[in-house]
Protein backbone atom coordinates (compact mmCIF):
# COMPACT_ATOMS: atom_id res chain seq x y z
CA UNK A 1 0.00 0.00 0.00
CA UNK A 2 1.40 3.40 -0.97
CA UNK A 3 1.53 6.51 1.14
CA UNK A 4 -1.38 8.88 0.60
CA UNK A 5 -1.38 12.57 1.52
CA UNK A 6 -4.02 15.27 1.38
CA UNK A 7 -3.01 18.54 -0.24
CA UNK A 8 -4.88 21.82 0.00
CA UNK A 9 -4.51 24.18 -2.90
CA UNK A 10 -4.21 27.77 -1.66
CA UNK A 11 -3.25 31.12 -3.15
CA UNK A 12 0.43 30.98 -4.27
CA UNK A 13 2.88 28.72 -6.09
CA UNK A 14 3.33 25.46 -8.14
CA UNK A 15 2.86 24.55 -11.79
CA UNK A 16 -0.35 22.54 -11.32
CA UNK A 17 -1.63 25.33 -9.13
CA UNK A 18 -0.91 27.90 -11.82
CA UNK A 19 -3.67 26.28 -13.87
CA UNK A 20 -6.01 26.62 -10.90
CA UNK A 21 -4.69 30.02 -9.81
CA UNK A 22 -3.57 28.54 -6.49
CA UNK A 23 -0.79 26.56 -4.78
CA UNK A 24 -0.49 23.17 -3.17
CA UNK A 25 -0.03 22.90 0.58
CA UNK A 26 0.27 19.59 2.44
CA UNK A 27 -2.45 19.23 5.06
CA UNK A 28 -1.60 16.73 7.82
CA UNK A 29 -4.35 15.19 9.88
CA UNK A 30 -4.20 13.35 13.17
CA UNK A 31 -7.97 12.81 13.35
CA UNK A 32 -9.91 10.28 11.28
CA UNK A 33 -11.88 13.07 9.58
CA UNK A 34 -10.80 16.61 8.89
CA UNK A 35 -11.33 19.72 6.85
CA UNK A 36 -11.02 23.47 7.09
CA UNK A 37 -13.97 25.81 6.68
CA UNK A 38 -13.41 28.62 4.17
CA UNK A 39 -15.87 31.42 4.92
CA UNK A 40 -16.84 34.93 3.96
CA UNK A 41 -19.56 37.42 4.89
CA UNK A 42 -20.12 39.46 8.05
CA UNK A 43 -23.81 39.41 9.02
CA UNK A 44 -24.38 36.12 7.19
CA UNK A 45 -21.38 33.74 7.16
CA UNK A 46 -21.18 31.49 4.07
CA UNK A 47 -18.73 28.59 4.27
CA UNK A 48 -17.62 25.53 2.32
CA UNK A 49 -15.08 22.76 2.90
CA UNK A 50 -13.78 19.51 1.52
CA UNK A 51 -14.24 16.94 4.28
CA UNK A 52 -11.72 14.10 4.26
CA UNK A 53 -12.52 10.88 6.10
CA UNK A 54 -9.09 9.28 6.56
CA UNK A 55 -10.55 5.95 7.75
CA UNK A 56 -12.63 5.52 4.58
CA UNK A 57 -10.20 7.54 2.42
CA UNK A 58 -13.05 9.58 0.91
CA UNK A 59 -13.91 13.22 0.22
CA UNK A 60 -17.25 15.00 0.46
CA UNK A 61 -18.29 18.64 0.02
CA UNK A 62 -19.88 20.42 2.97
CA UNK A 63 -21.45 23.87 3.20
CA UNK A 64 -22.98 25.94 5.98
CA UNK A 65 -24.59 29.33 6.38
CA UNK A 66 -24.96 31.11 9.72
CA UNK A 67 -26.77 34.25 10.85
CA UNK A 68 -23.92 35.94 12.74
CA UNK A 69 -24.42 37.26 16.29
CA UNK A 70 -25.25 40.95 16.26
CA UNK A 71 -26.31 40.79 12.60
CA UNK A 72 -29.64 41.47 10.98
CA UNK A 73 -31.48 38.41 12.36
CA UNK A 74 -31.70 36.56 9.05
CA UNK A 75 -33.40 33.32 8.12
CA UNK A 76 -30.86 31.19 6.24
CA UNK A 77 -30.60 28.12 4.02
CA UNK A 78 -27.98 26.36 1.92
CA UNK A 79 -28.64 23.92 -0.89
CA UNK A 80 -27.24 22.64 -4.18
CA UNK A 81 -23.97 21.60 -2.53
CA UNK A 82 -21.57 20.25 -5.13
CA UNK A 83 -18.28 18.41 -4.99
CA UNK A 84 -16.42 19.32 -8.16
CA UNK A 85 -13.34 17.67 -9.68
CA UNK A 86 -10.82 19.53 -11.84
CA UNK A 87 -8.84 17.97 -14.64
CA UNK A 88 -6.92 19.75 -17.37
CA UNK A 89 -9.08 18.14 -20.07
CA UNK A 90 -12.52 18.94 -18.61
CA UNK A 91 -12.10 21.85 -16.18
CA UNK A 92 -14.46 21.79 -13.14
CA UNK A 93 -17.08 19.01 -13.30
CA UNK A 94 -19.65 18.16 -10.60
CA UNK A 95 -19.12 14.58 -9.35
CA UNK A 96 -21.45 14.67 -6.30
CA UNK A 97 -24.44 16.90 -5.55
CA UNK A 98 -26.88 17.31 -2.65
CA UNK A 99 -29.96 19.47 -3.10
CA UNK A 100 -30.82 19.61 0.65
CA UNK A 101 -34.21 21.31 0.33
CA UNK A 102 -35.03 21.21 4.06
CA UNK A 103 -36.19 24.83 4.16
CA UNK A 104 -35.32 27.97 6.09
CA UNK A 105 -33.54 27.97 9.46
CA UNK A 106 -33.43 30.61 12.20
CA UNK A 107 -29.67 30.46 12.91
CA UNK A 108 -27.76 28.08 10.63
CA UNK A 109 -28.05 25.38 7.99
CA UNK A 110 -25.55 22.67 7.11
CA UNK A 111 -25.53 20.35 4.09
CA UNK A 112 -23.14 17.90 2.47
CA UNK A 113 -22.75 15.56 -0.47
CA UNK A 114 -22.20 11.84 -0.50
CA UNK A 115 -18.58 10.66 -0.57
CA UNK A 116 -16.20 9.90 -3.40
CA UNK A 117 -12.89 8.04 -3.55
CA UNK A 118 -10.46 10.79 -4.59
CA UNK A 119 -7.98 8.19 -5.87
CA UNK A 120 -10.40 6.62 -8.35
CA UNK A 121 -9.48 8.31 -11.59
CA UNK A 122 -6.70 10.55 -12.82
CA UNK A 123 -4.80 12.91 -10.50
CA UNK A 124 -7.04 15.88 -9.85
CA UNK A 125 -8.23 18.55 -7.43
CA UNK A 126 -11.60 18.97 -5.70
CA UNK A 127 -13.57 22.00 -4.53
CA UNK A 128 -16.88 22.58 -2.74
CA UNK A 129 -19.54 24.88 -4.24
CA UNK A 130 -22.94 25.75 -2.74
CA UNK A 131 -25.95 28.03 -3.15
CA UNK A 132 -26.61 30.26 -0.13
CA UNK A 133 -29.81 32.19 0.68
CA UNK A 134 -30.77 34.65 3.43
CA UNK A 135 -33.84 36.75 4.20
CA UNK A 136 -34.73 39.29 6.83
CA UNK A 137 -34.00 43.03 6.93
CA UNK A 138 -32.52 42.44 3.49
CA UNK A 139 -32.51 39.33 1.35
CA UNK A 140 -29.82 37.84 -0.80
CA UNK A 141 -28.41 34.77 -2.45
CA UNK A 142 -25.18 33.64 -4.01
CA UNK A 143 -23.48 30.56 -5.37
CA UNK A 144 -19.98 30.57 -3.92
CA UNK A 145 -16.75 28.62 -3.57
CA UNK A 146 -13.45 29.72 -2.05
CA UNK A 147 -10.40 30.23 -4.25
CA UNK A 148 -8.91 26.94 -3.07
CA UNK A 149 -9.10 23.25 -3.80
CA UNK A 150 -7.94 19.99 -2.23
CA UNK A 151 -6.11 17.12 -3.93
CA UNK A 152 -4.72 13.68 -3.03
CA UNK A 153 -1.39 11.93 -3.60
CA UNK A 154 -2.57 8.41 -4.29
Amino acid sequence: MGVKRVRRVGTTGALVAATLGASIVLTPSSASASGTWHCHGTQVKRCTMIWWDADADTFRARAKITDADGGGNYGVKVNNVRLQRYTSSTGWVTVRQADDNDGWHAISDLAGTSTIDPCAGPPNSFRAVAAFYWRGAGSGSETWHPNSATSRDC
